[in-house]
């Protein structure tokens, strides 16, 4: 099936990936269960997708809520363009968000797009130089 969005774990300035650290931490039933959720997510039109499985919970962080049996797990992201980036991975024990999650969330959300604009502004104006050769033989 053709993806309707692009969901990706966020990635640090190192190359590590909090939530995927968090998924290896869970069983493989569980693991499983929030692949599946992000999969239906991506997968489906917005008009399936329940709107209390993915709705906004700050200015500009995202729930998506993932259920296995009574338990609930939650990706805090955000959006960046096209993309859904999962920042932090939850086993939600509570009501409401917890504050520090949300907070974590917002943190990875301002390194994305500091990283972003960094990586941008290196590249301007900076074509590589490529020798033309009329003759290569």
């Amino acid at each position: 099936m053709k993806k309707l969005r692009l969901v990706e774990f966020f990635r640090r300035g190192d190359g590590t990936k909090p939530v995927s650290d968090w998924l290896e931490d869970l069983d493989d039933a569980r693991a499983q269960s929030v692949a599946m959720g992000v999969k239906f997510f991506e997968e489906y039109p917005s008009l399936i997708i329940p709107a209390y499985l993915f709705e906004k919970v700050t200015t500009h962080i995202w729930e998506i809520k993932v259920h296995h049996g009574k338990e609930q797990f939650r990706l805090y992201s955000f959006k960046d363009e096209a993309l859904v980036i999962a920042a932090v991975g939850v086993n939600k024990k509570w009501q409401k968000a917890r504050n520090a999650d949300l907070n974590l969330a917002e943190e990875r959300r301002t390194e994305h797009f500091e990283r972003k604009k960094a990586k941008k502004k290196g590249s301007k104006g900076k074509c590589p130089k490529v020798k033309f050769n009329p003759n290569p033989n």
